[in-house]
């Protein structure tokens, strides 16, 4: 009985990502959508940074200091003041 359940688990599983693939392929976007925090420009609009971000405006508030807010965390850049 377990055996089958795990069969027809994998089996689904399987079609599914398959199904994911397939769309991929197909759609004219041809990339996924940006996820990460610091480039997603819908949580720019909210105010929302990456932590990098986020303590940089901690440490200016703190020291007074004018910074420049959007890192490029992605791209290996430092985000340091």
């Amino acid at each position: 009985m377990f055996l089958k359940l795990l069969l027809l688990s994998t089996f689904l599983l399987g079609i599914a990502l398959l199904a994911l693939g397939v769309q991929l392929f197909f759609s004219k976007k041809k990339a996924f959508p940006e996820t990460h925090i610091g480039e997603n420009r819908h949580m720019r609009e909210r105010k929302i940074y990456c932590s990098k971000t986020e303590q940089k405006i901690i440490d200016s508030s703190l020291k007074g200091k004018t910074i420049q807010v959007g890192c490029s965390c992605t791209t290996g850049e430092s985000c340091d003041v």
